[in-house]
């Protein structure tokens, strides 16, 4: 079964919704550098944010957004959490 694409064109080219996850997920990453970490939470209000995403502030959701060094945090915290959910269910 072929996977379902974006709108987004490159060239003509359609991009795979993964593409597309991949492409966010890097610009996101590595294109808000902040080396001082200025403005930044504290590290526990970004682990709040991804143990639970409901208890988190909006405020971080928001800096995560434009923020490369927390963002990256974040999906660390996520992916770690995805792996202890993910060892329990064997």
């Amino acid at each position: 079964m072929a996977r379902p694409r974006s709108r987004l064109r490159n060239g003509g080219k359609k991009f795979s919704d993964k593409k597309v996850g991949e492409t966010a997920r890097r610009h996101f990453a590595e294109d808000f550098p902040n080396p001082e970490r200025r403005g930044c939470p504290p590290i526990s209000e970004i682990k709040l944010l991804a143990d639970r995403p409901l208890e988190g502030k909006d405020w971080v959701l928001g800096h995560i957004s434009f923020c490369s060094p927390c963002y990256r945090d974040h999906g660390s915290f996520l992916r770690a959490l995805k792996k202890k959910h993910h060892g329990k269910c064997r």
